[in-house]
């Protein structure tokens, strides 16, 4: 029987929908410091810590955690959908760090003091298919940051969670299976 292959632009159509988490990827090399925003993170396990990431390997930040094995996930908070687009693209190198406070922790890779929490990592294995690499990180500090609630991205929009107490009724337009 012949294999029937998924449509590119349609199964990236269907992850757009995905909401997901608004992180900036950081890592440094040489001295300099590299980042991007991703949402391509999550948990692996609690014993060791570990998290990964997937990048991109056109991307510069890619290059640099091949080369460092290090790299912090710094979770953005909800008003923080500027320093988003700031490593998106809009800003390049070293002006991307110049908007906010950063400091580093175990790994030397750039941490974003006022995010939710950041995982700085020590690369333990990498897995390349595809367009991107798959970087599992070894949890060596946590910062937890300032409170708030997570910025999130689906359907090319930022978006932010609406927290609901049980039994209140939820917006308009959503429905649930009965929690």
């Amino acid at each position: 029987m012949e294999e029937k292959r998924v449509d590119v632009e349609q199964f990236k159509v269907g992850m757009r929908t995905l909401a997901g988490a608004v992180n900036i990827i950081t890592s440094v090399h040489g001295g300099r410091r590299h980042g991007m925003t991703a949402t391509a993170v999550c948990s692996v396990t609690a014993d060791p810590p570990t998290v990964l990431v997937c990048i991109n390997k056109l991307a510069t930040t890619h290059g640099i955690v091949a080369k460092s094995k290090v790299f912090c996930v710094n979770l953005l908070r909800a008003d923080d959908w500027e320093l988003s687009t700031t490593f998106s693209g809009a800003t390049s190198g070293e002006g991307r760090f110049k908007s906010r406070d950063w400091t580093r922790l175990a790994t030397g890779s750039p941490v974003l003091i006022d995010s939710l929490v950041s995982f700085d990592c020590r690369v333990v294995k990498s897995l390349a298919h595809g367009t991107h690499t798959i970087f599992l990180g070894q949890v060596e500090q946590v910062l937890v940051g300032k409170q708030g609630k997570p910025l999130l991205y689906s359907e090319g929009q930022y978006a932010r969670l609406a927290s609901l107490t049980l039994g209140e009724p939820l917006p308009e337009g959503l429905d649930y299976w009965g929690f």
